[in-house]
């Protein structure tokens, strides 16, 4: 009994250690004492106040505006006790609309400094940054026209964050500021409700990666399923994100070199990519569902019926399939870094088990058959 007494105590006090509680809680109070008040002085002389739900109808209009003149009372007293009424209600009222504005105010500030929770759902988290990260943001943003909400996660400082922000003010981008690779920090962006979170390496930091590889550890233990895309710099590193479970790694120099090589040894080559990639480009790549008619036909088949309805040219099919799981990899190293990973994916309870992963198949023979929930790759 005892300890309900002082769970019920401790709710009352939490309850009333918020600002805006007590406040609530004396306009409540004024507004009952005001009409139990007037019912008390004017019952026996108006018809119009001897009813509570008149009273109290009377108080909430004198208290906020002074009143609307249906209901008026005559006696000295009640006039007396009116005037109280309208005197502590424009008090009340006016601390009641400062509070309420001062939370507005403190929410939205704490939301440009990144300390508040996001709530947002199914939305895109990037996490850390480099100099490509605009492009990023270009590149989401007119692919899928706004569609998904994208929260950044990163150390920037206040100025440089907002300098983003205001670039795109159009769009819905929330920040979370701190240390990408700590939980606590992670599920702010409510990273277990995202679609898919991209983790960018940091080309000042000489760590860079090993943050990156850090990150995704911390990213699946909170969610195994978790799409994750994550950056590096040296390739060496490639085996360390496979063993965190990343589902997707980008070379952060792989394109920038294949493409400066291919500037010289296969002029042409480098502008027809840029055409593919390019989210302004009308022949930008794009990934279409199958007809189910087609299931079980060929790839020429498709290919030519695509051809020509559409125009589209396809060159390739994906499909999420499984893939080797986490023992695949580990067995074979043995360095501390992975006895560090394997520890830390059996702390988060993961079995190893094998997980989805996409399957690309470029230019696929003429008599591939083409098989239940693959997708096609095409050049509009």
């Amino acid at each position: 009994m005892k300890l309900i007494f002082n769970n019920i105590f401790n709710s009352i006090k939490k309850f009333f250690d918020n600002e805006l509680a007590k406040i609530i809680t004396i306009l409540v109070v004024m507004w009952l004492f005001g009409a139990i008040g007037i019912l008390v002085l004017e019952s026996k002389n108006q018809p119009d106040f001897n009813s509570l739900k008149n009273t109290l109808w009377w108080t909430i209009v004198t208290m906020t505006t002074v009143g609307y003149g249906d209901m008026s009372p005559q006696g000295d007293y009640s006039r007396l006790f009116a005037t109280f009424l309208m005197l502590t209600g424009i008090g009340i009222s006016g601390l009641f609309t400062s509070t309420m504005s001062s939370i507005f105010v403190t929410k939205k500030i704490r939301e440009g400094r990144g300390l508040e929770t996001v709530k947002t759902k199914n939305h895109i988290v990037i996490c850390g940054y480099n100099p490509n990260l605009e492009m990023i943001l270009d590149f989401i943003i007119k692919s899928y026209n706004n569609e998904f909400p994208i929260v950044l996660v990163n150390d920037l400082s206040e100025d440089k964050i907002n300098s983003i922000l205001s670039k795109y003010s159009k769009i819905e981008i929330k920040f979370v500021k701190g240390d990408h690779s700590r939980e606590n920090i992670l599920e702010k962006a409510n990273v277990l409700n995202s679609k898919s979170v991209m983790v960018l390496t940091d080309d000042a930091d000489i760590n860079g990666d090993q943050k990156t590889i850090l990150s995704t550890l911390t990213l699946k233990n909170i969610n195994s399923n978790l799409r994750v895309i994550a950056q590096v710099s040296n390739r060496e590193n490639i085996t360390h994100l496979r063993r965190a479970n990343v589902d997707e790694i980008i070379i952060n120099d792989k394109f920038e070199t294949f493409m400066t090589a291919s500037h010289i040894l296969d002029p042409g080559v480098p502008q027809a990519l840029h055409q593919l990639i390019d989210e302004n480009s009308i022949h930008k790549f794009q990934s279409k569902s199958i007809s189910k008619d087609f299931i079980g036909k060929t790839f020429d088949e498709l290919s030519k019926s695509l051809r020509d309805q559409y125009g589209w040219i396809a060159i390739g099919l994906f499909l999420e399939e499984e893939k080797m799981g986490l023992s695949d990899f580990l067995s074979a190293d043995t360095s501390s870094l992975d006895a560090f990973i394997e520890k830390k994916m059996k702390e988060a309870g993961h079995s190893f088990k094998q997980e989805s992963k996409l399957s690309v198949v470029m230019n696929p023979k003429s008599d591939y058959l083409i098989k239940k929930g693959e997708r096609v790759i095409i050049i509009p």
